[in-house]
């Protein structure tokens, strides 16, 4: 097996920076790249950057370059469902777009994808929900929705009703995309920065560097679990 984590931001890099190992990095493509041991297990991980070009280009760097055939990728989100509070952690059980026309763009479209909706691993999220048992921050599984903004109130509602997603980013879909055309195992990791209630890019700007520790602390659970 050979694990990757990719990140968005250098907050969200930073724990997984500190915590490994043996560490050599390599730079492609504008991106450092660091090779090394996370909780007990060999990995590879960069920071993509934000928005989905980066996380589609660097996820498909790390199959080709790096031979990945699981992708792990942490770090932060906001909160969408009710129930969810802030520094929870959100596990993917599926992946969309929330700014594509899927049938259009994805599914009647060539190469023909079956589903604009990308499902995370069964296997990675089983191990994700033994990891959770051990969690010090709730942990949440559901539908994750990616698009190229950040989303407040004016949005929060239209984005609920077409995907009744638990968590929204701007990575996650691009990533599971590329997984899924690879067929590489993917899930998706998050640490929730700001809700319905706590609504607001000032809030993230607050919480981004606590919930991107407990989504890195959270991973390393996983990982231990799936090693």
């Amino acid at each position: 097996m050979a694990i990757g984590i990719v990140c968005a931001t250098k907050t969200e890099v930073t724990p997984f920076v500190e915590r490994l190992d043996h560490a050599r990095v390599a730079r492609h493509a504008l991106v450092d790249v660091y090779e090394g041991v996370f909780a007990g297990v060999d990995v590879v991980l960069a920071c993509c950057g934000v928005g989905k070009t980066n996380a589609a280009m660097v996820s498909q760097m790390l199959i080709d370059r790096y031979g990945v055939d699981t992708l792990v990728n942490a770090g932060t989100a906001g909160g969408m469902d009710p129930s969810l509070e802030l520094f929870d952690i959100v596990v993917s059980t599926t992946c969309s777009h929330h700014d594509v026309d899927a049938f259009m763009v994805l599914v009647d479209s060539y190469p023909y994808y079956p589903s604009g909706v990308f499902a995370a691993d069964e296997a990675l999220v089983s191990a994700a929900r033994a990891a959770a048992a051990r969690a010090t921050s709730p942990v949440k599984f559901g539908a994750m929705v990616s698009g190229e903004q950040f989303i407040d109130d004016t949005q929060r509602a239209g984005i609920m009703e077409r995907h009744h997603p638990f968590a929204v980013d701007m990575e996650s879909a691009a990533l599971a995309q590329t997984c899924f055309a690879n067929g590489v195992r993917f899930v998706s990791v998050r640490g929730i920065t700001d809700t319905a209630e706590h609504d607001g890019f000032g809030n993230y700007e607050i919480n981004n560097d606590r919930a991107s520790r407990a989504a890195c602390d959270f991973t390393a659970l996983l990982i231990e679990t799936i090693a």
